[in-house]
C-alpha cells in the first residue's frame, strides 16, 4: 500500500510540474515570443522581411505583401494579448497560432531562406525557430492537456472577453494605422525618379517580361543611368547587390576582360540606402552602370541576368553562377 501510495505521490507531483510547465508557456513564454515577434516587425515595417514562404506563395499569386505583413502583425498581437488575458484560452490560441506558422517554417527552411522573417530586420536562422515552436506547440499539446488552469469551460467570463476584445481592436488599429515609410521622400528618390511602388516594394514576375521591350517595363522607368542605346543589338541587363557573392562571381566568369556583347549593370539596393559591409569588388569594367533607387523593396533575388534582342526581352531569370540561365544566344 505504501508503496502504491508513493508512486501516486509521484505521479500527481510530475503531473503538477508538466501542468506549471505548459501554463508559464501559455501565460508568459509564447506570449513574449509572438510580442516580440510583432514588435519587431511594426518597428521595420519591411515587406522585404517577410518569411520567404510567404513572399514565394502569397507574393507570387498577386497577394499585397504590405496587407500580409500589418495582418500577420495584427494577429500575433492579438494572439499574445488573448494569451495573457484569457487563461482558458491560452492553451488553444497557442496551439493553433504555433501550428499555422509550422508550414511556413518549413517552407522557409525548404527555400534556404537566411532568416526565417519572424522577428523583422533581426535575421533568426529558420531551422532555429522552427525547432524552437515545435517545442513549444508539442508542449502545450501534451503537458497542459489535463492541467485545470488551462482548461476551456463552457463560458468564458465577461471581464476576459472584454479585455481581449478591447486589446483586440487596439491591436488591429496599431498593426493598419502605423504608417510605413515614404517610398517618394525626396531625400531617397530623385526628382526624375517615375513615381515608386505605393505599397513601398517591388516583387519581379520575370515571365511578364519576356517579348516586352525592357523600357516598357514598369522596373526600367525606376532605373537611373539606363543607356540610350538599349534596342541596338544583342545586349545583357544585370541586377546586382554590391555586397553579393554570387553576383561577384558571375561578373568574374562571364563579364570581366572585354564584352562579345554590351552589359549594363544595374545596381540594387536595401530599402535603407547601400550597404557598407561586405563589398564585393566588380569585375565588369566594360559594363554601363545604373542603379535602382533606396527607399523599397527591390524582391529581386540578386544575379538576375536579361538579355535583350534589339531592346525585347528574350530571356530574364534569378541566376547561378555555374550554371546562368540566359547566358547564352
Amino acid at each position: 500500500m505504501a508503496v502504491s501510495t508513493d508512486y501516486q505521490a509521484t505521479t500527481t507531483a510530475a503531473a503538477g510540474a508538466a501542468g506549471t510547465v505548459a501554463v508559464i508557456l501559455a501565460r508568459v513564454v509564447v506570449p513574449l515570443w509572438l510580442f516580440a515577434g510583432a514588435v519587431l516587425k511594426l518597428i521595420d515595417l519591411s515587406p522585404s522581411h517577410l518569411p520567404a514562404a510567404l513572399i514565394r506563395w502569397l507574393g507570387g499569386n498577386g497577394v499585397d505583401l504590405m496587407f500580409v505583413l500589418r495582418f500577420g502583425i495584427a494577429v500575433e498581437l492579438i494572439v499574445a494579448g488573448v494569451m495573457v488575458l484569457v487563461p482558458p484560452l491560452a492553451r488553444w490560441a497557442g496551439i493553433v497560432m504555433l501550428g499555422a506558422f509550422l508550414p511556413v517554417l518549413i517552407g522557409d527552411v525548404a527555400l534556404g531562406a537566411e532568416s526565417c522573417g519572424c522577428f523583422g530586420s533581426v535575421e533568426v536562422n529558420p531551422w532555429v525557430t522552427l525547432v524552437t515552436d515545435v517545442t513549444f506547440f508539442l508542449a502545450l499539446v501534451f503537458l497542459g492537456r489535463r492541467d485545470r488552469r488551462l482548461a476551456l469551460g463552457p463560458v468564458l467570463p465577461t471581464s476576459m472577453v472584454v479585455a481581449a476584445g478591447v486589446w483586440s481592436l487596439l491591436s488591429v488599429v496599431v498593426a493598419f494605422a502605423l504608417p510605413a515609410d515614404n517610398p517618394t521622400d525626396s531625400s531617397r528618390v530623385t526628382a526624375s525618379a517615375a513615381a515608386l511602388p505605393a505599397d513601398g516594394y517591388y516583387l519581379p514576375a520575370y515571365e511578364e517580361w519576356i517579348g516586352r521591350p525592357f523600357r516598357d517595363l514598369e522596373i526600367a522607368s525606376w532605373i537611373n543611368g539606363l543607356p540610350v542605346d538599349l534596342e541596338v543589338g544583342q545586349q545583357y541587363v544585370i541586377f546586382f547587390r554590391k555586397d553579393c557573392e554570387h553576383c561577384h562571381e558571375l561578373m568574374e566568369v562571364y563579364f570581366s576582360g572585354s564584352l562579345d556583347w554590351p552589359a549594363t549593370a544595374i545596381a540594387v539596393p536595401e530599402r535603407d540606402g547601400w550597404p557598407t559591409e561586405n563589398l564585393q569588388a566588380f569585375a565588369c569594367v566594360e559594363c554601363r552602370m545604373g542603379e535602382l533607387p533606396a527607399g523599397v523593396d527591390w524582391f529581386l533575388q540578386t544575379p538576375v541576368l536579361v538579355r535583350l534582342a534589339d531592346g525585347v526581352v528574350d530571356c530574364a531569370a534569378e541566376v547561378d553562377a555555374d550554371a546562368p540561365e540566359c547566358i547564352s544566344w
